[in-house]
């Protein structure tokens, strides 16, 4: 079966709410199996190459700290027409995604996906310094939730493991050799 379905995260993990994208990717990969028939990937801040990894599939669903209102950890959905429908605005810098415009470009070549879900969450603070605040943490794992039920409703066979790993985000270790450890490397004997 090809790759139809990919969840990408979204987010800077050194800015604090901004790793919620990160934070449900790493929350799916301890806590699910997740088959090859879908891709779960932390694809970070990405710029102008937004579109390479969009490109391809027929259904994306995007995780990401988004400015909008509520208090924080406050989980909204977007899908693709409320995405486009915001009038793209200028790129900041090198690490603005324009998800907008990479939706509408990718269009135009008739490459994008069919359907789009956004499922984010409102953040307390994206200052820089790691971890996420508790609302926004458990928000995480509530969407990581969401997102096995989409999954799974797209006929993929997502499993719980037997006994999850460990949920602590490498970001969030204080040595480098437990950011090592956690992101699954093994160990040498």
């Amino acid at each position: 079966m090809s790759q139809h379905v990919a969840v990408f995260g979204l987010g800077n993990v050194l800015l604090h709410d901004d790793a919620f994208g990160p934070q449900v990717i790493c929350e799916l990969r301890s806590r699910w199996i997740i088959p090859d028939d879908a891709v779960v990937e932390d694809i970070g801040t990405p710029g102008l190459e937004l579109s390479t990894h969009l490109a391809g599939y027929e259904r994306i669903i995007l995780v990401d700290a988004v400015a909008a209102d509520g208090p924080p950890g406050t989980i909204v959905f977007y899908d693709r027409d409320a995405i486009v429908r915001h009038p793209t605005g200028i790129r900041l810098g090198p690490h603005d995604p324009s998800l907008g415009e990479t939706l509408l470009t990718l269009q135009l070549m008739e490459d994008g996906p069919r359907e789009v879900l956004l499922l984010g969450a409102v953040p307390e603070s994206t200052a820089p310094g790691v971890g996420l605040c508790d609302p926004v943490r458990a928000a995480a794992s509530h969407v990581a939730g969401l997102v096995v039920e989409l999954l799974q409703a797209e006929g993929i066979r997502v499993e719980p493991r037997a006994m999850a790993e460990s949920r602590v985000a490498w970001w969030e270790t204080s040595t480098e050799f437990e950011a090592f450890r956690v992101a699954g490397n093994p160990l040498p004997d």
